[in-house]
């Protein structure tokens, strides 16, 4: 009955290895080495296996249990004899996409020569117990050869175990793939598909033998080598003093915002993206596309970057200042959702922390020369230009920075600025803020224009001064700026430069006409007197500037308005007296202007805003002076 039992049990084992044998049919790979013992291995269990076949032992009583211990042992066998030839395949393959096929073939014929020496050694001790329970000596020879296969088989087994050491089969195409890993990332910095392809099969086998760690190292290395070489500009390493001017480090400051955005709109969303194919499907507990990601971008410039832009706020404080830094936190804004998508793990964490670092540089760099904007203004009060008549420079380049804040560029970015800094004080935005820091820095200019205008001692250059200014203003109908003060405010300005235009001509031609009216001299006296008068205003007033062509034209024709048909009806009260007097005698000898002559010359009266422009420069608001 337990020779029954033993046989059943057999024949079911015996069944398994069959099984075991046709998954082995699949393996084909070579490996290098097999070690010497393990041939002798294979001497002696193919010695035992033409020993038992004998004829001698077919008359045997113990035949039955020959036969069915040869089948374990010959399966072993038959799964060694493919491992080795797997290994010596490995040796001449030169394609990486089957050398990794390979190695995983020989993997899986390793796994399964130790199975099928489980099941012979199984085998074995179930024979031997099954023989010696039905009387079979100890000392009996096929017994004796059945112990010793034991033995060999059982190191035979081990063969698994030292392929994976150094030296082994295992081992050695593992260090292989690594090497082949190191050489695709160094010589091809622009992965092609088939490059691809076999980093993704290297990556998969390594991970399938545990050795996923190293192939990792390998990559995060190369690719930050290559990542560092796609920021060669050393501009983002200089150190910038707060003594330095905006204008000294423009040029960095618009190569940083582009290169800010290539950097994460581009480069290093392609890098993700190969992080995560090269990574797919391996090492998903761990992340480890945004491990390697994570490494890569913290060790390659992104941090320089950063600390780049955070310097900028560093250098002198002033208008000019303030519109860069816009530029600077529109680009930060514009890749803000990139950058919260790939900069994520711990190692982004330096990232974000400079990012915010950034940002709040940024805010509070903006909202701090935007708040002291009508102080600037106001200091520029006790500078008065020098009183030519045209709209200072001050003026011109506040009115137009007004505009640049307000336009659809930067009013956005003002706005969500000042919304950010005001939220950290627990303040609600509003557009009236802007709209009434606005207004308190055009009235800064308006009383730098009234102090301006009343240090000068000449009344009629004072009028003509306010005149164009007042012209600058309605000139702002269509800006962001005149949109914003509304029409009432330019009707406003329109009315006192007509003011200002007439006085003007009351205050100058007016006064010169009265000396036509001087009854206490000979009209040929007065007349001199008056061409005296008109010659030293026109050199005077000449070169005063109006700097609105449609504005001289009008200012030109109220003069001569003014003046021309008084003096022609002087002119003609004088020829009726001297006719009188003495008809022979000729008026043109004692003139000095035909009044067709006054007309002209008043025709040629103020400088024009060009060339005005040739002669002065920039104002102290945007770091020049007049």
């Amino acid at each position: 009955m337990a020779e029954t039992k033993s046989l059943d049990r057999l024949k079911t084992m015996r069944s398994l290895l069959k099984s075991e044998m046709q998954k082995s049919k699949t393996v084909t790979l070579v490996l290098e080495k097999t070690g010497s013992k393990l041939e002798e291995i294979n001497t002696k269990l193919l010695s035992l296996e033409a020993d038992v076949k004998v004829d001698k032992w077919r008359s045997s009583p113990f035949s039955d249990h020959i036969r069915y211990t040869l089948v374990p042992i010959s399966a072993a066998l038959r799964v060694y004899a493919s491992v080795q030839e797997l290994e010596r395949s490995l040796v001449s393959c030169n394609d990486v996409l089957g050398y990794v096929s390979d190695v995983k073939r020989l993997g899986e014929a390793l796994k399964l020569l130790s199975s099928s020496c489980v099941l012979a050694l199984n085998w074995l001790e179930e024979s031997i117990k099954c023989l010696s329970e039905n009387g079979m000596p100890e000392d009996h020879p096929f017994g004796l050869r059945l112990k010793t296969s034991t033995e060999l088989l059982r190191e035979l087994q081990m063969t698994e175990a030292r392929a994976y050491l150094r030296g082994g089969s295992l081992h050695t195409a593992l260090e292989n793939l690594e090497t082949e890993l190191e050489l695709i990332l160094h010589e091809n910095e622009v992965l092609s598909e088939s490059n691809l392809r076999d980093l993704q099969a290297i990556i998969k086998r390594l991970d399938a033998h545990t050795r996923l760690t190293n192939g990792v190292h390998v990559y995060i290395k190369n690719r930050t080598r290559v990542m560092q070489k796609q920021f060669e500009n050393d501009y983002y390493q200089r150190t910038i003093p707060e003594a330095d001017n905006v204008h000294d480090i423009e040029g960095h400051i618009d190569q940083w915002r582009v290169d800010m955005e290539i950097a994460v709109k581009e480069i290093y969303e392609f890098e993700n993206n190969l992080c995560y194919e090269v990574f797919e499907d391996v090492g998903e507990e761990d992340d480890v596309p945004l491990h390697c990601f994570g490494s890569i971008a913290s060790d390659s410039r992104m941090l320089q970057l950063l600390r780049f832009g955070s310097r900028i706020s560093k250098c002198k404080k002033g208008p000019p200042k303030l519109l860069k830094l816009l530029e600077c936190f529109s680009t930060m804004d514009s890749v803000r959702n990139e950058f919260n998508r790939l900069f994520r793990g711990d190692e982004c964490s330096e990232i974000r922390r400079e990012t915010r670092e950034l940002i709040s540089n940024l805010v509070k760099g903006v909202c701090e020369i935007f708040w002291e904007l009508p102080c600037q203004v106001e200091l520029q009060r006790p500078n008065c230009p020098l009183l030519d008549g045209g709209v200072p420079k001050l003026v011109n380049v506040v009115t137009e920075y007004c505009n640049k804040l307000l336009g659809d560029k930067n009013k956005p970015v003002l706005s969500k600025i000042l919304e950010i800094d005001l939220g950290w004080k627990n303040e609600k935005y509003q557009e009236e803020i802007l709209i009434g820091h606005m207004y308190n820095i055009l009235r800064e200019i308006a009383l730098n224009l009234d102090a301006w205008s009343s240090s000068n001692n000449e009344t009629a250059i004072s009028y003509i001064f306010m005149m164009n200014n007042h012209n600058h203003f309605c000139g702002l109908r269509e800006t962001h700026l005149g949109l914003m003060m509304g029409e009432s405010w330019l009707n406003a300005h329109e009315q006192y430069r007509d003011y200002y235009a007439a006085l003007y001509v009351k205050e100058s031609w007016g006064k010169l006409l009265s000396l036509l009216n001087n009854k206490a001299q000979t009209m040929k006296r007065t007349l001199q007197a008056f061409a005296k008068g008109f010659d030293e205003m026109y050199r005077k007033q000449s070169n005063w500037v109006v700097e609105d062509e449609k504005l001289r034209w009008k200012i030109r024709e109220a003069m001569i308005r003014t003046v021309v048909p008084r003096y022609k009806s002087y002119l003609q009260s004088y020829i009726m007296l001297l006719v009188e007097d003495d008809y022979h005698k000729s008026p043109g000898k004692d003139l000095n202007y035909t009044p067709k002559g006054l007309e002209m010359k008043l025709k040629t009266m103020f400088k024009s805003k060009e060339e005005r422009e040739k002669i002065y420069k920039y104002s102290d608001f945007d770091g020049y002076r007049d």
